[in-house]
């Protein structure tokens, strides 16, 4: 995956049956395309160069059946594991978290809500009657993407929309160009995974 000039911005649709977006780097070039398989028992996303789906970059899958605490490993086009994403459980009903970890397992960074009651209010007044079509531009969740010691080094944000989803990636601190694709992989998912979350 080349030319991840931050920030990546990801757009999809609202209003349509499939669960795909593309990437686009600062430059609006496309770098990446991501469909996630829809029946099928484990999660499986495949992640394109574009949305032709002629070379295939990732694949993320599913450990286990149910997403609950699932560990999801990251593979590239040549089927070599280069990380691994895991749900956390318990702590993700309230507010979202993942750790992001390198192909031997090592903890490299963790993506976490930043703020969990916003979800909370877009699932509330998500509810209400046309009032509910609005909070795609009043709710924007944050995902904050911390190394071990603290440190931010990306951030996921939610833009304001009505009727698509917009989220953008910025790279706040320094990392290697391996872990940009990997937490890409894992922001990716995150996405595919609470789209229903608004």
């Amino acid at each position: 995956m080349q030319n991840l000039h931050f920030p990546l911005n990801f757009t999809f649709k609202i209003l349509t049956p499939s669960n795909d977006f593309s990437v686009l780097n600062a430059q609006g070039e496309t770098v990446a395309y991501t469909r996630q398989k829809i029946f099928k028992i484990k999660e499986s996303i495949e992640i394109f160069r574009n949305s032709s789906r002629s070379e295939r970059l990732y694949t993320i899958k599913a450990d286990r059946i149910i997403d609950f605490n699932a560990n999801y490993t990251v593979r590239n086009a040549q089927d070599q594991v280069i990380g691994q994403i895991k749900r956390s459980g318990m702590k993700s009903l309230w507010q979202t978290s993942f750790t992001i970890m390198d192909a031997q397992g090592q903890t490299l960074y963790t993506m976490r809500e930043k703020n969990p009651w916003v979800a909370v209010l877009d699932g509330i007044v998500g509810e209400i009657p046309v009032i509910g079509m609005l909070t795609g531009y009043f709710f924007n969740p944050g995902y904050g993407v911390t190394a071990p010691d603290g440190r931010e080094v990306f951030l996921l944000r939610k833009q304001p929309s009505f009727f698509e989803r917009k989220f953008s990636l910025e790279k706040t601190g320094p990392a290697s160009a391996e872990d940009d694709v990997l937490v890409l992989n894992a922001a990716m998912m995150l996405m595919l995974l609470e789209r229903g979350d608004g």
